[in-house]
């Protein structure tokens, strides 16, 4: 059996780059942090993320980083299809204050949840009843960028857009020409 083609060498550098690309996939501040100085880091990192090394290096260290969390492209999708989907009539409060799912709501919907306040009040009248009643706030996660990035993801937003002229063929271009008026040859 073959043995798997070795990595291809980077510098020391190069690895402290893709090390620091790997933090949060900030190119400029990857660059910056690897040593590089923040006045080229912008053009430094194009030009690292577009050389087949270091981008093979990268998406070899996302492969690992993803095998060792054990995420998959599903998983990340389903959680923001959880955010981008949410609404309110997913939950009901319970008679003890609690939030649970209501009927039919998708089984991934409390993740949507950003934060629960729960208020009890106890209330005695001059019988000695005793009241007891909850107040609850439920507040979801914001929508618009799950949604942004869900759509995407589906192909809603394309990343490229390609224009055509008539029949989908180049679009015609009219070569134009202007002339120079001296403003007093008009008057004379």
């Amino acid at each position: 059996m073959p043995e798997p083609e070795a990595a291809p060498k980077l510098t020391a550098r190069q690895a402290a780059f893709v090390a620091e690309y790997l933090i949060d996939l900030n190119g400029t501040q990857a660059a910056i942090r690897a040593g590089y100085s923040p006045t080229s880091a912008g053009e430094d990192a194009c030009l690292f993320l577009k050389d087949p090394k270091i981008a093979s290096a990268i998406e070899r260290g996302k492969a690992q980083r993803n095998q060792r969390l054990n995420i998959k492209q599903d998983d990340v999708f389903h959680e923001m299809s959880a955010l981008a989907m949410s609404r309110i009539d997913h939950y009901v409060v319970t008679d003890d204050g609690q939030v649970a799912l209501a009927e039919g709501a998708p089984d991934n919907a409390m993740a949507a949840v950003q934060s629960i306040k729960r208020k009890k009040t106890v209330k005695e009248d001059r019988e000695g009843n005793v009241t007891i009643t909850y107040d609850v706030e439920l507040r979801l996660w914001d929508k618009p960028q799950p949604l942004k990035l869900t759509g995407r993801h589906v192909g809603l937003y394309p990343d490229k857009v390609e224009h055509s002229g008539p029949g989908g063929g180049p679009i015609p271009v009219e070569m134009l020409r202007s002339v120079i008026v001296d403003p007093k040859e008009v008057h004379e």
